[in-house]
C-alpha cells in the first residue's frame, strides 16, 4: 500500500540531496555554473517549500498541482540547457557571466568564466550525463511520482 506521506518525504530528501551536491560541485570542486544551472536550483526550493505545505496541510490538491507545476518548469529549464549543451538551440546571453565587472575581483571572475565557454562546454559528468541531463531526468522522475499520487489519493479518497 502507498503512504502518500513516506514519498513526500522521499522528495524532500531526494531535493534536499541534489542543492546539496550541485551546491557542493559548484564551490568545493569548483565547477563552473552559469545563470541556467542556478536558475534550475530555484524550482527545488520551491519543491521543498511546498511539500512541506502539503506534509502539513489537509488540502492536498491545492499544492500539488502548483508543485506539478514547478517541476515541469523545472523539466523545461533543463530541457533548454540541454539543448544547448547538445547544440540545439544557440547559445545566448543566459549562459554568458551575469553583468559588467565592478572591480577586478568581478573583471578576473568573469575572464575565468569565459575561458569555461558557456553551456557548450560542459565541464562535469557524471554516469557520462551532464547536470542538466541528469536534473532533467530526476524531473521526470519526480513528476511521474507526483502524477501517481494524484492518481492514488483520488482513487482511495472517493
Amino acid at each position: 500500500m502507498l503512504n502518500t506521506k513516506n514519498i513526500l518525504k522521499f522528495l524532500i530528501y531526494a531535493q534536499i540531496l541534489i542543492l546539496f551536491l550541485v551546491y557542493y560541485i559548484e564551490y568545493v570542486m569548483d565547477v563552473y555554473a552559469c545563470r541556467l544551472c542556478k536558475y534550475q536550483r530555484i524550482p527545488f526550493f520551491l519543491n521543498i517549500l511546498l511539500i512541506f505545505l502539503i506534509l502539513n496541510k489537509k488540502q492536498l490538491y491545492n499544492f500539488i498541482y502548483i508543485l506539478l507545476i514547478s517541476i515541469t518548469i523545472n523539466i523545461g529549464i533543463s530541457f533548454y540547457h540541454i539543448g544547448i549543451e547538445r547544440g540545439f538551440f544557440t547559445d545566448n546571453q543566459v549562459c554568458i557571466a551575469d553583468k559588467s565587472p565592478r572591480n577586478e575581483k568581478d573583471l578576473l571572475k568573469e575572464l575565468t568564466n569565459q575561458k569555461n565557454g558557456g553551456c557548450k562546454n560542459v565541464k562535469f559528468r557524471l554516469f557520462k550525463l551532464s547536470l542538466s541531463e541528469l536534473n532533467f531526468l530526476t524531473n521526470i522522475v519526480f513528476l511521474l511520482i507526483c502524477a501517481h499520487i494524484i492518481r492514488y489519493e483520488k482513487k482511495y479518497k472517493n
